[in-house]
């Protein structure tokens, strides 16, 4: 289970290590006590089987000892421990108790050993040492018994010390613990009081997070949070924007159904007037539908990638060939002589709705603004360009054309050069073109058309094609 506190995240990854630590300690701790008892205390045992053993003596060919008082009143305590003795001489006791046993192995001469054991029901340690008598060739083991209640309580007294000692500084580290997580968590805490203090108004932009005064370590985090609104501002000031330019574009063919279906029941049925307003009504609605249309288009290129077709191999000429003969009948309604010609290798990878939707609103772009009797040209070509070879497409026509300075403004949503150019576009057909031509990793650039009159799109596809026969040139015309 994670813990979802950052409090007690931090806490625990330090208390965890702190409590091994405790632990390990603690081991160390009873290791050390009882070593450092067992040596003070076998030191005295050693005192007392020394000064035993300096009263060996042999008399009679026989190992006597005159046992001094001070050899056992060195090992008195106030736990009053029972002291038990023996001195065997080549196996045979010459004092002391004889059920005391002999070690299984002897130490070597006039070395001092210790073993631990059992004698009359009580826990003992037992110190020992051979001392040979070098005149008299004799060998004495002399042994010295202790029982453990004094140094066994000792080591309690000393490690419950040790207990209240480390459990003392234990709740202090931990409180000190606490206190740091709380002052190292302070910053985030005057971040969310920030969070929380932010309020969209529906109006201007949420204002930025200051930097002064943030740790290091949450510069990132503020940082992340500063992108994600200026990110939400730029979606905000969009979706305003588009909001009102939207209510304002349908706002003037709804005027004008209104206005025309009152004068239409005015007017007596196919008179002039009433076909005047019948013809303005289809007009309106036609404008409306297509605004509807590219407002639509344009959404589903913002809503992201999840619902874009996948790429395919495709005939770039082919496809511009048939998004351009779409447009035939009504190049031929409006008088235009409408062409399209292909040459080069013009297969390649992408995704061809994208890229025919784009052909499509250039197409429809450059034939509402030509006059009748005009021109408009769609060409594909491959060339050779710096970083490989380019597949090229052109949309031209001889209208108006668009003044160099308004070039690139013609791409935002709802921008119209004015009023009077044009009574049916909808300013959003060239937003969805850069919409769609970044999708396709593509650029699109205007320029003037043939003999500096009218307006040329060019678009060119920066993957490389694939090889492929050559495609024969065609022309098509629309009138």
């Amino acid at each position: 289970m994670s813990i979802r506190s950052l409090r007690l995240r931090v806490a625990a990854y330090l208390l965890i290590p702190m409590a091994a630590l405790a632990l390990t300690l603690a081991a160390g701790s009873t290791w050390f006590v009882d070593a450092f008892v067992t040596r003070a205390y076998d030191r005295v045992l050693a005192g007392s089987i020394l000064s035993i053993a300096e009263r060996l003596s042999v008399q009679d060919g026989h190992v006597t000892v005159d046992v001094p008082a001070a050899a056992f009143g060195m090992l008195s305590n106030s736990e009053r421990d029972s002291i038990f003795y023996s001195v065997t001489a080549d196996g045979d006791l010459v004092t002391g108790y004889k059920d005391l046993g002999l070690p299984a192995t002897l130490p070597p001469p006039e070395t001092l050993a210790y073993r631990d054991g059992i004698f009359l029901g009580q826990r003992v340690r037992i110190g020992l040492m051979v001392k040979p008598i070098y005149v008299t060739r004799h060998t004495a083991l002399v042994q010295v018994a202790e029982t453990t209640h004094g140094r066994d309580l000792l080591v309690r007294r000393m490690l419950t010390a040790l207990t209240i000692l480390g459990s003392t500084l234990a709740a202090i580290g931990l409180l000190l613990v606490w206190f740091a997580v709380q002052m190292g968590l302070t910053p985030l805490d005057r971040l969310r009081r920030e969070v929380e203090q932010r309020r969209f108004d529906g109006r201007g932009a949420v204002p930025a997070f200051t930097v002064a005064g943030v740790p290091q370590e949450a510069l990132p985090l503020v940082g992340a949070l500063n992108e994600l609104l200026r990110q939400l501002n730029h979606a905000l000031a969009v979706m305003r924007e588009f909001t009102a330019d939207a209510s304002h574009q349908l706002r003037t063919p709804l005027a004008i159904l209104k206005t025309h279906l009152s004068l239409l029941d005015r007017q007596p049925p196919a008179s002039a007037a009433w076909s005047a307003s019948r013809a303005d009504i289809d007009a309106a609605v036609d404008r409306l539908d297509h605004l509807i249309a590219q407002l639509l288009t344009l959404a589903a290129v913002e809503e992201g990638a999840a619902r874009r077709p996948k790429p395919d191999t495709v005939d770039v000429a082919a496809l511009a060939r048939d998004t351009a003969a779409d447009f035939a009948g009504l190049a031929l309604r409006r008088d235009i002589d409408l062409s399209f010609e292909a040459q080069g290798r013009t297969r390649v990878t992408l995704e061809p709705l994208l890229l025919a939707e784009l052909l499509r609103n250039l197409i429809d772009n450059a034939l509402r603004y030509t006059e009748p009797g005009g021109q408009v040209a769609v060409t594909v070509a491959t060339v050779e360009a710096r970083d490989g070879t380019e597949i090229r497409i052109a949309v031209t026509d001889d209208g108006p054309g668009i003044p160099e300075a308004e070039r690139e403004r013609v791409f935002e949503r709802f921008h119209r050069l004015d009023e009077g150019r044009d009574t049916e576009g909808s300013g959003l057909g060239l937003a969805i073109v850069r919409a769609f031509s970044r999708q396709l990793g593509a650029t699109v650039t205007l320029g003037s058309g043939p003999n500096g009159r009218g307006l040329r799109a060019d678009i060119a596809l920066r993957c490389a094609p694939e090889r492929d026969p050559p495609l024969a040139a065609t022309a098509a015309s629309g009138a």
